[in-house]
Formats: C-alpha cells, sequence, structure tokens
C-alpha cells in the first residue's frame, strides 16, 4: 500500500513558554530540575487549569522518558475532573470494535453510538466536554510520541466512544491507523467521520481536516457506486460488460435493476453479446423477449453466441431471439446444437450487414440438407441477401461438393452485387470461368465495389483442364472494371504448371476462356500484392504493378522465385542446377520496380544460393532491397547448401538496409545466434515465423479510407 501524507492532529496551545509548558509550570519546572521526578497533585484542581498540561507532550520532546509518566498522570487527573466521572475512575467500553465493524463494512458511527453491553453503558453517559476530549488527545499524541501506537489507538477509540457525532476521534484514530500503516482502515475512519458530521453543525475547519485526510486515500479505497455518475459514464461503464454479466447486475438492488433497464440504458441491451464462460442455460423464450423488450423497438442490433450457450440454447429461445430482433444488423453464432434450424418464414432481415456461422463438429452440417436441422440455413441468408455485408461460413452441405456451379462464382455476384471483400478457399481446390460470355458482356459490371481478392488452395494438383480453368476465373476475376477497384491481392495456389505466368499473355492453355488479359486492365490503386507461392514473370508482374507503384499506391509486393522443372515427365521433377544463376537473371527483370518509395514491405521466396556463392548471388539482392528507401519490414525465405551463407546474406542486408522487421525462419546454430545479436543491435525486430505461412493475413482485410 502507498503512503499517503498523515495529517497531523496537534492543537494550538495557549499559555506556554519557550519550553511548551505552561508559564506557572515552567518556573516549578526550573526549580525541580535536578529532580526528574514531579509531585502530582494529591487533590483535584479545576479542569480548565489543569487542561494546559496537555502541552506536556510537546514539552516531552525534550525531557527524559520519565517525564511521560508525569505528562500522563496529569491528563488523568484531568480526566477524572470531568463532571461525566462523578468524582470516580472512568472505565473504557470492551464491547466495541471499530476495526472489525469496518473490515464487515458496518457503519463505525452506529457502533460508537449504540453498541455498549457492559456497565460502562450503564453507569456514565456519553461526552463532549472539550477538556475531556482534549485531555485524551494530548495522552493519545503522548503514547504516540513514546512509540505506544496500541495505547494511542485506544485512547482514539475512547474518544469516539465519548463524542461519536465530534471530528475529534476521527481524525485522531485515521491519522494512527495510517502511523501502523493500516491505510484502508484510516479511509474508513475518515469516511465515517464525515458521514458522522454532514448534518451538524461543526468546526469547519475540523470537517475539512478529514476530507483533506481522506483524499490522499481515495485513489486506492474510494467505492462508490456507479450509478450515481453522469448517465453517459454509467453507459460506458455497464457497455464493457456482456449481456449476461449485466443480468447478473440486475440482482444488486432494485434500483439497479430499475435504472439499467430503463429506456436511457435501451443500448446497453441493443448489444446482446454473451459471454464464452461456462453457463447455466435456463432462459426460456419469455426471458430473452423480456430482454429484448428492455432494448426497445426493434429488438437486438448485435447478437454473438458462443460456442458454450450455442450447444445449450433451445429452439424456442433462439426463435424469440431472432424474431424479436426485426432490426438485426451483426449476427455471430459459434456453433449450435444438431436440432437447431435457423427462422425461414420469410421475414426478410433487410438491415442484417454481417453474418458469420461456424457450426463446428456437434452441429456440422456438412452430412445435413440445407434447411433442415443442423443444415445449412440457405433460406435466412436468402432473405438476408440485400443487405449482407460480411459473410463468414464454415461447414457447407455435403451434396455441394458435387454441384457443378459451386465452382462457378458468377452467381455470387448476382447474390451479393455490393461485395467488398471475397475470400476462397482453402478447400475449393478449382474455380470455373463459365458462362464465359457473361464475364466479356458485363466486365464492368459485375461487382463493381470489389476491393479485396483472396485465394487459397491447399496442396498440390497435377496440370488439368481443372487448374487451366482455375487460372482463366481468377484473370477474370481480377479484371473486373479493369482491375481498378481492387486494393489487396493474395494468391496462393501450387497446382497445375509451377512456372506458367498467369498474368502475361504466356498462358495459351485455353485459349478459348482467355477473353480478358491482365495487360489490358490498370490496377491504378492496387496497395498489396501477396503470395508465398504463385510465381509470375517480370513480365506479368510489370503488367499488374507497374501503374500502382507510378501512383504510389503499392505499399506491399512479394516476389516468389520461380522452381524449374522437367515439363514432359509426369509426375513433375524439379530442375535444380543451374537454378541459382537464373535467379539472379530473374531479378534483375525487375529493375522496373527498382527504388519504388511507396513500398514498405516486401516479401522475398525461394531465392536459392549457389555454394559457393558467387558475388553476384547475394550483392544483387542486398543492392535491390536497399534500392527501396522505406522498406520498413522484409519477409524472406532462400534455399542454400550451407546454412552459413544465408546467415551471411541476412548480415549485409541489416548493414545496408533501414529495416524494423524481418520474418524468417531461424534456428539454434551458431550463425544464427550472431544474426540474432546483430539484429538487436540494429535495433531490428525478428519476427520468426514458419516461411509457409508467410506474413499474418487478417480477414476481412483493414481498408483505408
Amino acid at each position: 500500500m502507498s503512503s499517503s501524507p498523515i495529517p497531523n492532529t496537534k492543537r494550538p496551545m495557549a499559555g506556554l513558554t519557550d519550553t511548551g509548558l505552561p508559564v506557572k509550570a515552567a518556573k516549578k519546572h526550573k526549580a525541580d530540575k535536578s529532580d526528574s521526578s514531579c509531585p502530582i497533585p494529591k487533590t483535584e484542581v479545576p479542569m480548565a487549569a489543569l487542561i494546559d498540561t496537555g502541552c506536556l507532550v510537546k514539552a516531552a520532546k525534550e525531557y527524559k522518558a520519565d517525564e511521560f509518566k508525569h505528562a500522563l498522570e496529569l491528563s488523568i487527573s484531568i480526566m477524572r475532573s470531568c463532571p461525566c466521572a462523578r468524582g470516580v475512575e472512568r472505565d473504557m467500553c470492551t464491547c466495541k470494535d471499530f476495526e472489525k465493524v469496518a473490515t464487515q463494512g458496518g457503519s463505525i458511527f452506529r457502533e460508537a453510538l449504540h453498541t455498549c453491553h457492559c456497565d460502562v453503558g450503564k453507569n456514565f453517559s456519553q461526552c463532549d466536554n472539550g477538556h475531556h476530549i482534549q485531555a485524551l488527545c494530548s495522552r493519545a499524541e503522548t503514547f504516540e510520541e513514546m512509540g505506544k501506537l496500541d495505547d494511542a489507538m485506544k485512547d482514539a477509540e475512547w474518544i469516539l466512544e465519548l463524542a461519536p457525532r465530534l471530528p475529534d476521534g476521527y481524525l485522531l484514530l485515521g491519522k494512527i491507523a495510517q502511523l501502523k500503516k493500516n491505510d484502508e482502515y484510516a479511509w474508513k475512519i475518515y469516511t465515517a467521520g464525515i458521514e458522522a458530521n454532514k448534518d451538524t453543525i461543526v468546526d469547519s475547519s475540523k470537517l475539512q481536516q478529514l476530507h483533506d485526510a481522506r483524499k490522499p486515500l481515495n485513489r486506492h479505497f474510494l467505492r462508490q457506486d456507479p450509478l450515481c455518475l453522469p448517465a453517459e459514464i454509467v453507459s460506458q461503464i455497464f457497455f464493457n460488460l456482456k449481456c449476461d454479466e449485466i443480468l447478473l447486475c440486475l440482482r444488486v438492488s432494485k434500483q439497479w435493476k430499475c435504472t439499467l433497464t430503463s429506456p436511457l440504458n435501451a443500448g446497453l441491451w441493443r448489444d446482446m453479446t454473451f459471454s464464452d464462460r461456462k453457463m447455466r442455460m435456463d432462459q426460456g423464450p419469455e426471458d430473452f423477449k423480456r430482454m429484448l423488450s428492455w432494448a426497445g423497438e426493434g429488438g437486438a442490433r448485435k447478437i454473438v453466441i458462443p460456442r458454450e450457450l450455442g450447444l445449450l440454447l433451445r429452439q424456442d429461445a433462439f426463435t424469440t431471439l431472432l424474431g424479436e430482433s426485426p432490426c438485426l444488423e451483426h449476427l455471430t453464432i459459434l456453433d449450435l446444437s444438431e436440432e437447431m434450424v435457423f427462422p425461414s418464414d420469410g421475414k426478410k432481415w433487410n438491415r442484417l450487414r454481417y453474418f458469420s456461422f461456424e457450426s463446428g463438429y456437434s452441429g456440422s452440417s456438412y452430412g445435413c440438407r440445407v434447411d433442415e436441422p443442423g443444415g445449412f440455413p440457405r433460406s435466412f441468408l436468402q432473405d438476408a441477401a440485400s443487405s449482407l455485408e460480411h459473410l463468414d461460413f464454415d461447414g457447407v452441405p455435403e451434396q455441394w461438393y458435387y454441384e457443378p456451379r459451386v465452382r462457378e462464382p458468377f452467381p455470387l455476384s448476382i447474390a451479393f452485387p455490393r461485395l467488398e471483400q471475397l475470400y476462397i478457399g482453402p478447400n475449393l481446390p478449382y474455380l470455373d470461368p463459365e458462362p464465359v460470355s457473361i464475364w466479356r458482356e458485363k466486365r464492368d459490371d459485375i461487382w463493381p465495389h470489389l476491393k479485396v481478392l483472396i485465394f487459397e488452395s491447399d496442396g498440390y494438383r497435377e496440370p488439368s483442364s481443372d487448374t487451366a480453368r482455375t487460372r482463366s476465373t481468377l484473370r477474370f476475376l481480377m479484371c473486373l472494371n479493369h482491375g481498378n477497384t481492387l486494393q489487396h491481392i493474395y494468391l496462393d495456389w501450387l497446382s497445375g504448371l509451377p512456372d506458367v505466368d498467369i498474368f502475361s499473355d504466356r498462358d495459351k492453355t485455353l485459349p478459348d476462356f482467355d477473353i480478358v488479359k491482365v495487360q489490358d486492365s490498370d490496377f491504378y490503386n492496387l496497395r498489396s500484392f501477396n503470395s508465398i507461392s504463385l510465381n509470375m514473370s517480370p513480365e506479368g508482374a510489370q503488367n499488374l504493378l507497374s501503374n500502382s507503384i507510378q501512383t504510389k499506391q503499392l505499399t506491399s509486393l512479394d516476389i516468389v522465385f520461380p522452381k524449374y522443372y522437367h515439363r514432359d515427365i509426369r509426375p513433375l521433377q524439379r530442375l535444380y542446377d543451374p537454378v541459382g544463376g537464373r535467379h539472379i537473371d530473374y531479378l534483375r527483370s525487375y529493375d522496373w520496380a527498382r527504388g519504388a518509395p511507396s513500398i514498405h514491405t516486401l516479401g522475398c521466396y525461394g531465392f536459392h544460393l549457389r555454394r559457393p556463392p558467387e558475388d553476384d548471388d547475394d550483392h544483387l539482392l542486398v543492392q535491390f532491397l536497399a534500392s527501396f528507401p522505406n522498406l520498413q519490414t522484409l519477409c524472406i525465405d532462400c534455399s542454400y547448401d550451407d546454412r552459413a551463407d544465408f546467415m551471411s546474406l541476412l548480415l549485409k542486408i541489416l548493414r545496408l538496409t533501414h529495416l524494423k522487421s524481418i520474418y524468417t525462419q531461424l534456428y539454434d546454430y551458431e550463425s544464427d545466434t550472431h544474426f540474432r545479436q546483430a539484429a538487436r543491435d540494429h535495433g531490428v525486430r525478428l519476427m520468426e515465423n514458419l516461411m509457409s505461412k508467410g506474413l499474418p493475413k487478417p480477414w476481412p482485410v483493414p481498408l483505408g479510407v
């Protein structure tokens, strides 16, 4: 616990000499200085005359320890002189336990005012006599100077017992609690004192002292009912909770339930995002209907059903949840039980923009027919097709894999005319360009807002008419609207002839389908082209990328060095020598891209280092990378005969570029350790990843303004 300033509770004392003693007492002290003992008055004297002995606390700092005893006995005499004692010695009540009450969250003021079962409460009344209170304060401060904090705390609690409506006891008790490193107890004491005095006429300076003493502790211990805060802050607090967590908050009090379910907080119930913690699902349709009524007209705008809830949700509750939300805009379902069916009553979901459905293993739609229990919700999606902007689903019906038109993207363009991002794969290996006439006639009308195209296919498939048709379809998709709406292209495809370039006019496999050519498109707005497997010739790369480099739009580029094969042998067999020399010639063909100022991320895959490396092998690649003035991120993967050659290449890249991050695969070899240290010395962050994955790919892709 951090320390906080401890208030000064000592009171100014009148009629003192420079030593801190009363004038008369000072004279006596001078006479008796040789004798450390001081006679204690045997007779009671007027309380007003004795109260000045409280100044002995200050004087005691300069005296021997024996002087403390004299000060304490004088304080006792003062307390006996108080009318509340009625001439007898008054003891402290032993029934009260302020610290225990504070720990349990009880009222300290009520404990001081009412709790007493011993004879003290029967024989003596409360006392707010200022002289009595000051005498106890003086004695407590004397104990404090003596280091007896437990005794000082007892006297402070005694003041609280005598005068629970005065601030003196709270100030002193809080101060001593802080000296004992019990800041939380001190904060509760100060708070109790403020509450006890807020409606009474007391010395405003002492009440202010309570506020000042508590203020440094508020940061650690102030717990305020959030509903007492301004409404906009209340909303911000509860918007951070999930729907089922807000339901638990309704149990706090009637006020909380009334406030959180009022029309003022309807926005809380328009976001029906449930937490993924394990929960007991006993809500029925009436429960959901009541919750959605708190959202106001239109019900929920966002519903997120985690896996745990989806497997426990009943059909009638699920139907109610959707049916009572006609203004639904976002629906995410991570799983549903295999008995569940989406509503398909013809109701139009003309505001639903985001739909994501992962059917998982328990409710997999793979073996189920569409629109049947556990099946793919085709009718539901058709009712929402006019407004959908984001569609993400997993677990399509088994029969769809055998439908010939599933390969044809054109029907999708009719169902989703305003599509902006298209991700195909990884389990759809082939595409079909049919009907070709449509692409020819409506090239400028199909998906006029398409900004992102991703095609990712897993595994390798031998060259065939299917792989050739897939290449043609990809060309069609890239060249829609002359390529000018596309901002991001990612193609990861290993099938067919790996050294056939789909971006130039060299692909003559299916001439009847090649009605669209990349070189006839512009791609002025392309921000990134990425692939870790698909090689394109320098000619094809120039067709695709040169305009966006000239307009300074292209920021990210991957270069995949070609693999060479025996084209007349099946299955295909790699050629390895002299690949290194061919790669140098291939890189020289990219001179048109050198020095592009807009490029800040570059991938380099499949470059082959010869053994022993020739000067041009690494020198040309390093100089190519160093030509980009704003290059910050490099993802690199090379083939080599000696690991040390690759590390040497990376060290040269470090010295001649201004990189901030390098993605590559590192091991525990000595050369790798040396490179790691060099990267740290250059302030370059190493991101060690499996090169088969390339750079991380977010989905959906963030789009710039």
